[in-house]
């Protein structure tokens, strides 16, 4: 006796459903009434790419890393000069500087959040003159989709400031501090933590009265951050909530003479910071777990045996990516899947087009 398609058992549909992409669980939705109720309404446990502007394209491409897919989606709200990412959220910048928020592009909310412009930033009088450096960071306390009780943070006017808005604000408010230059924060246990470029990091207190201040809380030793080969430092939260500190290093000596420049040979060396007791430990192995680091909100992922995911892992991006920095099987060489047992870097996708920033799964 051939049964239809439509008589499947419900936990056997909603089980299949829980292993597809938001794109192809759309398409899983729209079989038949039966599978559409049987289906969760909106799930995913891995990460996408959303990646660069093809030019004045209304459409924008994504990578799945679940299904190892490239969908395309028509988001004529997400054209813009600069993109940032943090939780399920994306901030981007156009081209007459407006500042918006919109829900990950891949998910089926169309919120978009406005936000102060640029000539509401304490003590910019001036429009900035590039895009690329006004704004370096952006970090959300808490997904606008659960909480209405969010802060957004930026690092802006080329790393130098840190700026704070909260909804309802027809302003940003600026965070006083003695560091010269940002290079990330986050936010970790109630309160946003900042980064500077010689391994300082602060704790931003926002929520008493104005002025806020930003106080250094700890400091990484001199000789773990040697400048030569540096390119960049992140602070991550790992799943059991402590403080992770991540150097990119960059082997010079590893010299491509053909395009001078280095040809993307790359380590990183974490840390787990303990605020309380002043110390550091090297982490060997991140075990069941791995970290998202680039121009995103870092952030971190367990791993479970049937993950598409690599365990131990780094998965890291750079967003300015000039043009020497493309091989010519249509890669970059300063983005992949870092291996932390043995140094390895491998591909996370491969193409024509540049990953542009990771938007973390919360939904």
């Amino acid at each position: 006796m051939v049964r239809s398609w439509a008589d499947l058992p419900q936990e056997l549909l909603r089980q299949c459903s829980r292993r597809l992409c938001p794109k192809n669980l759309s398409v899983f939705r729209a079989v038949c009434r039966s599978w559409r109720s049987a289906a969760v309404k909106e799930w995913s446990d891995v990460p996408s790419l959303m990646l660069a502007d093809k030019g004045e394209m209304l459409w924008r491409e994504f990578f799945c890393l679940r299904c190892e897919q490239f969908h395309t989606k028509l988001l004529p709200e997400v054209m813009a000069n600069r993109y940032f990412s943090s939780r399920d959220w994306v901030l981007t910048i156009s081209s007459d500087w407006e500042f918006q928020m919109l829900r990950n592009p891949m998910s089926r909310d169309s919120r978009i959040i406005k936000l102060p412009s640029w000539n509401k930033f304490p003590d910019i009088y001036v429009l900035p003159p590039f895009y690329v450096s006004f704004i370096t960071k952006f970090v959300l306390s808490d997904s606008p989709t659960t909480s209405q009780d969010y802060k957004v943070m930026v690092i802006y006017d080329r790393g130098r400031r840190l700026g704070l808005w909260k909804p309802g604000e027809e302003e940003w408010t600026a965070v006083t501090s003695p560091a010269v230059e940002y290079c990330d924060v986050i936010y970790h246990k109630g309160c946003f933590i900042a980064l500077d470029g010689e391994g300082g990091i602060y704790r931003c207190d926002v929520d008493g009265p104005t002025p806020f201040e930003a106080q250094v809380v700890f400091e990484m030793p001199e000789r773990l951050l040697e400048p030569f080969g540096l390119v960049q430092l992140y602070l991550v939260q790992s799943m059991t909530g402590s403080l992770l500190f991540v150097s990119q290093w960059e082997d010079c000596s590893d010299f491509s003479m053909s395009r001078r420049r280095p040809t993307g040979s790359y380590r990183f060396d974490v840390f787990e910071i303990d605020l309380d007791t002043q110390t550091y430990t090297k982490v060997m192995s991140l075990e069941n777990k791995s970290l998202f680091l680039g121009h995103n909100s870092s952030f971190c992922l367990e791993v479970d045996e049937n993950h598409i995911l690599e365990s131990n892992c780094i998965y890291f991006t750079e967003y300015n990516i000039p043009p020497s920095q493309f091989t010519e099987d249509g890669g970059v060489t300063n983005m992949g899947i870092y291996h932390l047992e043995d140094g390895t870097i491998k591909p996370h996708v491969k193409g024509k087009s540049s990953p542009l920033l990771w938007i973390e799964p919360s939904f």
